[in-house]
């Protein structure tokens, strides 16, 4: 099953011989560039995964309205079926979802990102000539190849796992406080 997924993106597949671009976004885009047909399926995941996290928070609220409202022995007669149907988003549809976004995230682009990043930057130093090499340390021309990996995938995954997370938490929180008074939103 990884396999599959770690397969989607070839991290040394042969690629044209550009050097690196100047600036952080252009150079993120380049190294995204074998990712472009995922990337809209990993933003999807993401939105959807944030989504029934902060719903989670939503709904739980709504049961305690809902037993507030019924009581305890009428409840179930009255919500059993809404009731199974969250049973079934948080036993199926939510660890499917997690899943998902994890495999894609972790598998297909953490795995491959870092790999791609190096191998790139390795072609690149290969096209230097000799005195590139005499102004420059071997070493930290070496150490900054390896650390560009770590450096370029921690960067795409936390925009993917933390920033898309807390803008949609916010965003909930925002519709949320609405409801109760728009002046809390």
């Amino acid at each position: 099953m990884f396999r599959a997924f770690e397969n989607l993106v070839d991290p040394f597949a042969p690629a044209h011989q550009a050097p690196p671009r100047a600036n952080l976004r252009a150079y993120l885009a380049q190294q995204l560039g074998p990712y472009r047909k995922w990337l809209p399926l990993m933003f999807a995941t993401g939105v959807l995964t944030a989504l029934m996290e902060s719903g989670l928070i939503f709904y739980s609220g709504r049961v305690v309205d809902l037993m507030a409202e019924t009581g305890a022995g009428a409840f179930w007669d009255a919500h059993g079926t809404e009731m199974l149907l969250a049973l079934f988003c948080v036993l199926v549809v939510r660890p499917s979802l997690v899943g998902l976004n994890h495999l894609l995230l972790e598998q297909t682009l953490s795995s491959n990102l870092q790999e791609q990043v190096r191998w790139q930057a390795h072609r690149h130093l290969l096209g230097q000539s000799a005195g590139f090499f005499q102004n420059d340390f071997a070493g930290r021309l070496s150490n900054r190849v390896m650390q560009m990996g770590p450096a370029v995938q921690d960067s795409v995954h936390m925009l993917f796992e933390a920033v898309l997370f807390a803008v949609t938490y916010m965003i909930g929180a925002v519709v949320v406080l609405s409801q109760i008074d728009w002046r809390l939103a």
